[in-house]
């Protein structure tokens, strides 16, 4: 019988900081479609942007209640914080603050990836 606890907690944390990546990627491809196809679909792009919530806070609950993804506790932190940071730039007041949402949106996708790698250390 398997375990809910913290070491059944590993797995699903690896599969989760795996996809993470992708699911940006999607919201990446969701502006582009916006700005360059169809303005409409700005909706869609924020509506997956909320949503990213859901696997960046389950990344975060998953690290601080199991010991042994200690490690990931201070990168996921960095990565929740800046998916904060993209909510303040886009609600900001003037274009220079709004300018920063898609450099944060890259430095988002950087820590995910690398939070995606160390989930999945390589074979020896």
């Amino acid at each position: 019988m398997r375990s809910s606890g913290p070491a059944a907690s590993r797995p699903v944390f690896s599969v989760t900081a795996l996809i993470l990546p992708a699911l940006i990627m999607v919201q990446v491809y969701l502006a582009g479609l916006a700005l360059f196809h169809d303005g409409v679909l700005w909706e869609i792009h924020a509506a997956a942007g909320v949503a990213l919530a859901l696997p960046i806070l389950a990344l975060l609950l998953m690290s601080w209640r199991s010991g042994a993804l200690r490690a990931q506790r201070w990168p996921i932190a960095l990565l929740a914080a800046l998916y904060v940071l993209q909510f303040a730039f886009i609600m900001a007041d003037g274009g220079w603050a709004k300018a920063l949402h898609p450099a944060n949106a890259a430095a988002i996708t950087a820590v995910a990836v690398l939070i995606a790698r160390s989930a999945w250390p390589a074979k020896e």
